[in-house]
């Protein structure tokens, strides 16, 4: 698989995820964390992306929410050091990956990467 990655600048955090939650909200996405020992643990499945966000435009915290009304769930990723974009050769946000202070990495994935302008129409927002 032929990956690319687009670093985010820490000064534009805050704005580069409150587009990146409107580009997406209500697509489908998965949420797995990578520890620092190898070890992989899925913390969502498939749910819609309600939004992420950083927990004050001086803060490093990171909130990940996802769900619809039978199940919900915020991962929150303390002291973030840095904001990627994996995007496919066609480029299509493939996934966001946060990777935190701890050595921990956290991937917001999408089911189905596309590019925002070739979606037709707009997904449903969650309530």
């Amino acid at each position: 698989m032929n990956k690319e990655l687009r670093e985010i600048a820490r000064d534009s955090w805050s704005e580069e995820l409150d587009s990146f939650s409107r580009q997406h909200e209500g697509w489908i996405v998965s949420v797995e964390t990578r520890n620092p020992d190898g070890s992989v643990a899925v913390e969502a499945r498939d749910l819609p992306l309600q939004g992420v966000s950083c927990a004050s435009p001086q803060a490093s915290d990171v909130a990940v929410s996802v769900g619809d009304r039978d199940s919900h769930l915020t991962h929150e990723v303390r002291d973030t050091t840095a904001l990627r974009l994996e995007l496919t050769p066609e480029g299509a946000e493939r996934a966001l990956i946060i990777d935190g202070r701890d050595g921990a990495q956290t991937r917001v994935e999408f089911r189905s990467p596309m590019r925002p302008e070739d979606v037709d129409g707009q997904p449903v927002p969650w309530p």
